[in-house]
Formats: C-alpha cells, sequence, structure tokens
C-alpha cells in the first residue's frame, strides 16, 4: 500500500465509524418520543436535506461557471459545502428509514404484528386442540431423559453431527421452498414467525411441564404426526422432515440448533443471581460491577446445557463445581482484587489463550442461536408491559451492595414515562394485595406477576384480563416488577429474573472502575473543588455531589462560563463580547447547527446547559433573570450553585436535592443516572461516561478533596475502607502465618502476614525494616522502585516519616491516589501488635518493593 493511499483508508475508515455514531446518537434522541412523532421528525429532516442538497449542487454548478470568468476559488467552498450536504441527506435519510421500521403505529407494521399474532395463535390452538386428545404426556419427560444421555454421546461426537445437521437443515430448506412452490407461494422459504416447528416446540414444553400422569412418548409423537397428516396435509416427501423437526424439539436443538437456553427456570435464575452477588461482593464506591450476566448465560447453556451451581463438573474441564466455573468466568471478565480490568465475554469466547474459547464453528453457530431464540425457550413469556419495543431496566434483577450490606433484589425497576399506561403482559386474574400502588396478575397456579408503582383504583380483586389489557398508569417513573413461578415439588413459589421473559430488555447498569489515571486539571479541580466544599458544608453527601458534577463534566467541563455552540467560529460561536451580549445568548439551534434542533430556542448556558425549549422549558431565562436580581453575570459560578438550589424551577430544585441528599439512590451509578434523567432531562445521554466521570470525582474526594495527607489512624482506615481489600484479619494481626520468622508484633512480622494474605510470599530472614532495601533479593522476583504500587512493600530508612532511627521501618502500600500520594497498613509504629494507617508522600528515604 502507498504512502498516499494509507491516510486516505484512515480518513474512510474514520468517517463511516463517525457516520455510524451519528446514526446511533440520532436514533438515541427519539428513544424516548412517542413513534409516531418520531417517525415525523425525522421524515421532516429527511426532506429538508434532500431541499438543502439539491441547493448547494446548484450552487456549486454556478460557482464552477463563474469560476471560468473570475479565476475565483469559490468552487472549493461550495464542493465542501455540498460533501458536507450530501452526508447529511444520508445521514437523514439512513435516520428515517430505521426510526419508521421500528414505528409501532404505522399500519403496515401493524398489519405485519396483527399476522404474525394470528398465525401464531392458529397454530398454537390447532396444536394444543390435538394435544388435548391425549390423556398425558407425562411419559415424554421420560423420553426426553433418555435423549438427554444421547446428547452426552453427540458432544463427544460434534463434528460428524455437525455435518449431519448441514445436511439436514439444506434438505428441509429444499423441500420448505418445493412445498411453497407447490402451494402457489414461490420457491422460498416460509418465515420464521409461520413455522410449525417453533409453536409446536413451545406448544409441546408447556404440555410436559403441566403433565402428571403417565404414557407412552411413542404414542404421543404418533398423535403429532398423525395431527400433520390431517391438519396441514403435509405431503409424503416432507413427512421425514416432520419426524426430523419432532426429534429435534426433544433432542433440545441439537439437529435444529435452534435451543439458547437448556436450564429449567430456577436453575437460570440461581446461576444469574450467584453472578450479581460476585459482582456486590467486589463492589465498592470506587469500583461498581454490573456484569453483563446475558453474554454468560447463553454461553454456559450453550457449553454445558442443562446443569446446577452445586453440580461437579467433568474434571477435564474445570475441577470443582460449576458455581466455582462461573466465577473463573467472572474473573475472566473483571479480574482479581489486586488488579481489576474489563473484558468482554465474546473477547473470551475467540481468545485463544482463554480457557472459555470456542472454535469458530461453535461461536458462529452460538451466535446465530442467541440471536435467532435468546430467552425464548423459557415457558410462560410475557408481552410488553408498556408501549415499548425494548423495555429499559434501570435496577436489574440480584444482589445490590449498599455500604456494608448486600442484599437481593428480587424484582427489577423498568424506565417509563409519568402516567404511562400500564398493561397486562400475560393472561389472568387481578389480585389487590394490602400494600397500596401494587397489583398482582396470577395464571392459576403457574406464575404470578407483581407491579408496584400504579394505579389500581379500576379493579376491586377478581376480574379477567388479557394480554395487552390497560390495567393502570404509572405513578413515578419507574415500573418495578417481581415474577413468580410456582414448584410443584416443593409446592412454594420461586422468583425468577422478569428479564428473561420480556421480547427485548437494555439494562443501564453499568461496571464502572476507579481510574488511577485520573488526574484533573488544576483549573478544572479547582471549580470542582469550590462545589464540592459549598455544598458539603450545607450537609450534602459526597456521592451525590459527585455525582452532579459527573454529569456537569460531560456536559460543560465543570465550566460556568460555557454557552451552547461557543466553540464554533464567531458570529456564532463565542467571541471577548459575546457572554453580555443578549442577541448571542439568545441564539437557538436552528442558528447554531445549521436549521437543525428546532425545539431549541435559546441556547444552553452554564454548568448544566440550561436552555429554553420548544416544549416549555425556560431555564435559559430562569437564570439569566436570576443573575440579574443578584446583580452578579449569569457566568459567576457561585451564582450559579446557588441558582440550582434556590432560582431553578421547582421540579428540578427537587431533583437536584433528591441526589445531593441521597434520596433517589444509595450508589453512585444510580444516583447519576437519577440526575441525568430528571435534572438534565435526557435519558440515555452518554449515561456510562457521566457513571465513570462520577466515580473519577468520588475517588477525587474521598482521597485529594477529604485532604487526609499526613493523617493516619482510624480516621484513614475509615476513609479509606473500601479500598484496603482484603481487610487485614485476626490471622495477619494476632496469629501469623506459617514460615514467619521476625519478632512477633513488630512492622516486619506484620508485612509477612499482610503479604502472605494478599498471595505473595517473601523471605523470612531480611532483617530490621531499614535493611530491607538492600536485602530484598532474598525474595525471588522481588524488585526495587521509587513509585509505590498497591501490593508493594513500602521500606523507611531510619527516622524517615518519623519512624525508627535505628531500626527503620515497614508497611504495606494499601492504595494510591491519583495525586501520587499513598496509604499504607502497618504495625508498631505506635507500639507492638498496634495497627495503624497513614496517608504519605513520596519522600527522600522511602523505596518501594515490588512482588510482581
Amino acid at each position: 500500500m502507498s504512502e498516499e493511499q494509507e491516510p486516505k483508508l484512515k480518513r474512510a475508515f474514520k468517517d463511516s465509524k463517525d457516520f455510524r455514531s451519528d446514526v446511533k446518537d440520532r436514533i438515541g434522541n427519539n428513544k424516548f418520543v412517542k413513534p409516531r412523532e418520531a417517525t415525523k421528525v425525522t421524515k421532516d429532516s429527511f426532506v429538508k436535506a434532500k431541499k438543502e442538497l439539491k441547493e448547494e449542487k446548484s450552487a456549486f454548478k454556478e460557482a464552477k461557471r463563474d469560476a471560468k470568468k473570475f479565476n475565483s476559488e469559490e468552487p472549493i467552498k461550495k464542493s465542501k459545502k455540498m460533501k458536507e450536504a450530501e452526508r447529511e441527506r444520508r445521514l437523514s435519510k439512513k435516520v428515517y428509514r430505521r426510526t419508521k421500521k421500528n414505528d409501532t403505529s404505522r399500519l403496515s407494521n401493524k398489519a405485519k404484528r396483527a399476522t404474525k399474532y394470528q398465525a401464531k395463535n392458529f397454530a398454537s390452538n390447532k396444536t394444543q386442540q390435538k394435544l388435548q386428545e391425549d390423556d398425558t404426556l407425562a411419559s415424554a419427560i421420560e423420553a426426553k431423559r433418555h435423549i438427554r444421555q444421547a446428547k452426552r454421546y453427540y458432544q463427544q461426537s460434534k463434528p460428524v453431527v455437525k455435518l449431519a445437521n448441514k445436511g439436514v437443515r439444506t434438505t428441509y430448506h429444499f423441500a420448505d421452498k418445493t412445498q411453497n412452490m407447490f402451494r402457489g407461494k414461490g420457491f422460498q422459504s416460509t418465515p420464521d414467525q409461520l413455522k410449525t416447528r417453533n409453536k409446536l416446540r413451545r406448544a409441546m414444553q408447556k404440555k410436559i411441564a403441566t403433565s402428571k400422569k403417565a404414557t407412552t412418548a411413542t404414542k404421543g409423537l404418533s398423535k403429532i404426526v398423525s395431527f400433520f397428516k390431517k391438519k396441514t396435509k403435509v405431503k409424503a416427501y416432507s413427512l421425514g422432515i416432520v419426524i426430523l423437526l419432532c426429534i429435534s424439539f426433544f433432542m433440545g436443538g441439537a439437529l435444529g440448533g435452534n435451543m439458547a437456553i437448556y436450564q429449567e427456570d430456577k436453575d437460570l435464575t440461581d446461576s444469574w443471581t450467584y453472578l450479581s452477588y460476585v459482582d456486590a461482593q467486589h463492589s465498592s464506591s470506587g469500583n461498581v460491577f454490573y456484569s453483563k450476566l446475558d453474554d454468560v448465560m447463553f454461553y454456559m447453556n450453550y457449553r454445558f446445557e442443562d446443569y446446577s451451581l452445586n453440580d461437579v463438573m467433568d474434571p477435564g474441564t474445570h475441577i470443582g463445581t460449576y458455581k466455582g466455573y462461573l466465577n473463573d468466568i467472572w474473573k475472566g471478565l473483571n479480574g482479581s482484587e489486586l488488579k481489576y480490568e474489563l473484558n468482554t465475554m465474546d473477547n473470551l469466547e475467540k481468545d485463544k489463550n482463554s480457557p472459555f474459547k470456542l472454535d469458530s464453528d461453535d461461536y458462529e453457530e452460538m451466535k446465530e442461536i442467541d440471536d435467532d431464540t435468546g430467552y425464548t425457550d423459557l415457558s410462560n413469556q410475557l408481552d410488553f408491559p408498556i408501549d415499548t419495543d425494548n423495555l429499559i431496566v434501570s435496577h436489574r434483577y440480584g444482589y445490590e451492595r449498599n455500604g456494608e450490606d448486600i442484599k437481593l433484589r428480587d424484582n427489577i425497576d423498568a424506565v417509563t414515562t409519568a402516567q404511562q399506561n400500564v398493561k397486562a403482559p400475560l393472561n389472568g386474574k387481578i389480585e389487590l394485595p394490602a400494600k397500596k400502588g401494587q397489583l398482582i396478575i396470577t395464571d392459576g397456579k403457574d406464575v404470578r406477576l407483581t407491579f408496584t408503582g400504579v394505579t389500581t383504583d379500576r379493579f376491586v380483586g377478581g376480574e379477567k384480563v388479557k394480554s395487552g389489557d390497560v390495567v393502570g398508569q404509572v405513578t413515578g417513573t419507574t415500573l418495578n416488577i417481581k415474577y413468580e413461578k410456582y414448584d410443584d415439588d416443593d409446592k412454594k413459589w420461586f422468583t425468577v429474573n422478569p428479564g428473561f421473559y420480556f421480547p427485548k430488555v437494555t439494562y443501564t447498569q453499568f461496571t464502572t472502575l476507579a481510574s488511577s489515571d485520573f488526574s484533573p486539571t488544576g483549573d478544572v479541580s479547582k471549580r470542582a473543588q469550590q462545589i464540592y466544599d459549598y455544598l458539603s458544608k450545607l450537609g450534602y453527601t459526597k456521592e451525590g455531589i459527585a455525582a452532579m458534577i459527573g454529569n456537569f463534566d460531560v456536559e460543560s467541563h465543570i465550566t460556568a462560563k460555557r454557552a451552547e455552540g461557543d466553540y464554533l467560529k464567531p458570529p456564532v460561536g463565542a467571541s471577548d463580547s459575546s457572554w453580555d451580549d443578549p442577541n448571542w445568548l439568545a441564539m437557538g439551534g436552528p442558528e447554531i447547527y445549521n436549521g437543525r434542533f428546532s425545539n431549541i430556542k435559546h441556547r444552553g448556558l452554564g454548568l448544566g446547559q440550561w436552555t429554553d425549549t420548544g416544549d416549555g422549558g425556560n431555564r435559559h431565562t430562569l437564570l439569566l433573570n436570576y443573575a440579574g436580581s443578584k446583580g452578579k453575570p449569569w457566568y459567576d459560578l457561585g451564582l450559579q450553585i446557588d441558582f440550582m438550589l434556590n432560582g431553578d424551577n421547582p421540579g428540578s430544585q427537587t431533583a437536584l436535592k433528591n441526589v445531593l441528599s441521597r434520596k433517589a439512590g444509595s450508589t453512585i451509578p444510580a444516583l447519576t443516572q437519577y440526575f441525568l434523567i430528571f435534572y438534565e432531562g435526557n435519558p440515555g445521554d452518554k449515561l456510562a461516561q457521566r457513571i465513570q466521570s462520577a466515580t473519577n470525582w468520588y475517588n477525587y474526594f474521598n482521597n485529594n478533596g477529604g485532604s487526609h495527607l499526613g493523617e493516619s489512624g482510624q480516621k484513614v482506615f475509615d476513609a479509606y475502607k473500601d479500598k484496603i481489600q482484603p481487610e487485614p484479619t485476626n490471622k495477619e494481626q494476632k496469629d501469623g502465618y506459617p514460615g514467619n520468622a521476625y519478632a512477633l508484633g513488630n512492622c516486619t512480622w506484620y508485612v509477612y502476614n499482610r503479604e502472605a494474605q494478599l498471595g505473595h510470599s517473601i523471605n523470612p530472614y531480611m532483617g530490621n525494616g531499614g535493611e530491607w532495601s538492600r536485602n530484598y533479593t532474598k525474595t525471588p522476583g522481588a524488585s526495587l522502585t521509587g513509585n509505590p504500587q498497591r501490593g508493594d512493600i513500602a521500606v523507611f530508612n531510619g527516622g524517615v516519616a518519623s519512624t525508627s532511627a535505628q531500626y527503620g521501618h515497614v508497611a504495606v502500600v494499601e492504595y494510591v491516589n491519583p495525586d501520587g500520594s499513598f496509604v499504607v497498613s502497618e504495625m508498631n509504629y505506635g507500639g507492638i501488635y498496634i495497627m495503624n494507617w497513614r496517608v504519605l508522600n513520596k519522600q527522600p528515604g522511602i523505596s518501594f518493593i515490588h512482588l510482581g
């Protein structure tokens, strides 16, 4: 490749990436807009973009003609504008088409859904009607057990089975297309939603799950074949395919390859719950883990099919139980306590050095199955409880940490709009518990679904509802959903993860790690510190302040003197005189963004980019009026903090104080998301970036902003408790580890014990503390450095940092702050067996032994 070609390819790749990102952002902006309105807005943008492109093309042609006469450079400028207009047309067209496709209010889309629904009901009803003539299919369970045994043999001969599988698929698709041609439908495959295979399998699953008596599996299968002969008039050449499909159902997809989930509901939920517990165990105020558990569920079910947490695994794969194997996957995704590093299940499945790697054929097959079926193999699927094509979940099912407590959350919170209609997601009967705002829908003694945060005034209890019936309205901005199933063996209800049963779910909780590279510039840190000091004196919490500042960091880089579009070239962008110019401040979206964003009436200002909008928002005007009443410029930082608390609209003030006081949530991610939705009014906008920023600022205030440098004792331990993990126990402080030859209760004795707890082995004969910087070579793999890392041994020359002038001192580095200061745990700084914690700066006379 030539040197000229390479930059062109790089630019082309960057342009393509930027284009996809812009499409995603614009579609995301319409996520919480009604589908019909979103379609209309995107269509108008597309029509306008086409018109502008036509105008720019004409201008370009005219400029070319003039250039021949006057030798002008105008065509170059017009060409650039024409290219921009062409890109805008392509972008608007892409966004419009995708928005139109997802518009559930369009007649064409409604017709497609209705056809699919009718086909589903027809196939299901006919299948159920015929199957009900069978006294029972309980013995089919026994047949399924034998087939599961056969599947183990299948796994051992998987390459051969895969080859046969391809042949079966080819034969089936050819017969399917041929049959459609004879029926006058053309030589084409039957759409997935109309294939009887999927409907039959689901009907059979339900029948098997509820059967109690005994009969023969062969009788059940013969009736299925008889049913197809009579009801669907299957030709002789297709009958073999029908039988293969039936076998495929019972084999859980071994031939059809279309089951993503093999576990029973309870076992699947137990696997999810256990991993959420591991997430919660490792979470702290600095690091918050919400691993992508769906990916793990699909991987485990594809590779091991039906399993329970405490089942013992094949020693060739893992020595221990599936619970231990899941714990290994968690470490693969997130790293260990000493060094957290984020990874994805997709990378683990493809990495040749990963213990979880799949070969390329298995990987492609698994992805195809997951995309095709997801969790739909589970029985008792639910319809959406609100008008949406994607249920946004702000709080997932599973364990969560709240301070020192780890508790199970056996429900989910779905994001809604205020007073949004709530629909029954299943057929059933209404129950009204004593708790206000709660409504229960039961389907016999099979499933029970509980809504919390919904109006219930239209029911008295006992009414029957059908899926899709409106049952109330949301009383807040989230809908709490709990889903239970009945265990016939234990004779009791158990909860399951509701997220498994809805057509599509997106979780908004992300893993965020404290960044050791976070080092804000002096001006930014000073502004953030000023805000922190002001609000903390009023009694507001560190978590709430960090959540707010994390949002402002994304909005304005924590800068009071910011205005929307100020970075552009004047007169739209800022000049020295712009900041007090009413006409410049009053510019709206169309003036700033070349005709786009007409909803922005007056540009966003200040920390929160407060804007006047077409839907009645007037926070831009409120800020300017408040500044006028106080006799201060609107871009004064102190004025803006005062405005947020006292001059903003009442709803925004309430939302702000809910965050600052931690009433809106217990974790930084939850507080950050609440602030984004209810204060900024822009749900989903760069949420992960805001949470990461809030986490960084929390750690900054906790360490730097808290001014613990030079402090020691319990106060330091309390401030850094979530960083000192695992905490020293009696074994490190009193009992000691085998092989420790150092004097009991001394600094050297403690460091030996603490390093053993952290997984490090050090030589037990390196002398007094001050001598370790010479004798560290006695410990294999150790090295001496000048920069501390977590887990290092800090070595103090005699008398340095108030240590013993005769013997020197050693301590363990527990945490390194972004400013370079570090936290140590130590013993015998104040006496034998006495523990202590200090925050110190690097200084001459302190070196660090790194243990590799």
